[in-house]
């Protein structure tokens, strides 16, 4: 793939994102993930701690992408046409939304216990 016209990239990923607002989406997470591991690397979080860091703002980063996707889908819910085939589908969108946020929930209880533990260890030295 010849990549000499990097201005043609640029326009061509924008359009690709236009058409996948999923890609769109995950490119935002991925942007919150990281701004996590900047703040956190940043204080002076360990690198022995990178595992932690990894799940933990890898979580934080969909959890934060989930919500706006579960706001989205309940107004659309609430905004949706009065038959119960539009009311089921809604529901299973929602359920699925939050089926993925209770996953990650689960998931990032023992990385932010570690870290938050270790937090307050600072504060003490």
């Amino acid at each position: 793939m010849d990549n000499s016209d990097n201005s043609d990239n640029g326009e061509s990923l924008d359009r690709h994102l236009e058409r996948s607002p999923g890609l769109d989406q995950a490119r935002r997470a991925s942007l919150m993930a990281h701004q996590v591991v900047i703040k956190l690397k940043e204080m002076g979080l360990p690198d022995d701690m990178d595992g932690q860091l990894s799940q933990l703002c890898t979580d934080l980063g969909d959890l934060w992408s989930a919500q706006n996707t579960l706001a989205k889908q309940v107004e659309a819910f609430l905004k949706s046409p009065d038959d119960w085939d539009a009311v089921g589908d809604s529901l299973v969108d929602l359920r699925a939304t939050i089926d993925h946020m209770e996953w990650h929930m689960k998931g990032v209880r023992s990385p932010m216990g570690q870290i938050t533990r270790w937090a307050y260890g600072q504060c003490e030295e």
